[in-house]
């Protein structure tokens, strides 16, 4: 086993990777408790002058193989509850850009943090990959469907 140190923003930006739930995982299940402790931990970084901040580790296994669209896929084993919420903290930064016409912005997080740009297959296109369940519910939430 191989550990890294790297901070999160640029994991999620790497390029043509897709982060794979794996069905045995269980459903995404924060409530908004949760999600409101990890917003405040990482919004403490800057308001505390920490610089940085331990969110947790997120375990994956990648087997070498690439999908035919080049994505690598990594396959989440922990930290898949982090994971999704950081990525719905990144879809309502996106929507909250592009309904403030900041369409640089928007098109930035959309194109870095959230989808894979240049691949041509739609279901290697989402950067983060949900099991069946919740794949309806995160899309919904791409598309600004979600119901409340």
């Amino acid at each position: 086993m191989k550990a890294n140190e790297l901070q999160i923003i640029n994991f999620l930006q790497s390029p043509n990777v897709q982060f794979v739930i794996p069905v045995y995982q269980r459903n995404y299940d924060w409530t908004n408790t949760e999600c409101k402790e990890l917003l405040n931990d990482i919004i403490s970084v800057e308001t505390e002058d920490r610089g940085t901040h331990f969110i947790g580790s997120i375990v994956f296994i990648h087997d070498g193989t690439y999908s035919t669209s080049e994505v690598k896929e990594l396959v989440i084993i922990d930290g898949q509850q982090r994971l999704t919420t950081i990525n719905i903290l990144y879809v309502a930064l996106y929507r909250f850009a592009k309904e403030n016409n900041k369409f640089q912005d928007s098109e930035r997080l959309y194109n870095m943090f959230l989808t894979n740009q240049y691949v041509q297959n739609e279901s290697s296109k989402l950067k983060l990959k949900q099991t069946d369940s919740n794949s309806l519910a995160f899309k919904a939430i791409m598309l600004g469907t979600e119901k409340e």
